[in-house]
């Protein structure tokens, strides 16, 4: 079964890199670009961990770990 890691960046490139080394290792990486979206993703995906920035427009990291 291979891990699904859900990466919450609001910067694309920086997710971008980490879903490169994440998918190099054999996991699955999901990707969301905000709070409210990664607050819905986490119920859809069921990720196994979530990498979540702190400072997010909008929901910020703190707030989306509290919701999920």
């Amino acid at each position: 079964m291979t891990a699904r890691i859900l990466v919450v960046d609001d910067d694309t490139a920086i997710a971008e890199m980490i879903g490169i080394v994440l998918k190099g290792e054999g996991f699955e990486p999901h990707f969301s670009y905000d709070g409210a979206s990664a607050i819905d993703m986490f119920s859809s995906v069921k990720p196994d961990l979530v990498l979540l920035d702190v400072m997010l427009p909008g929901i910020d990291g703190i707030q989306v770990c509290t919701r999920i």
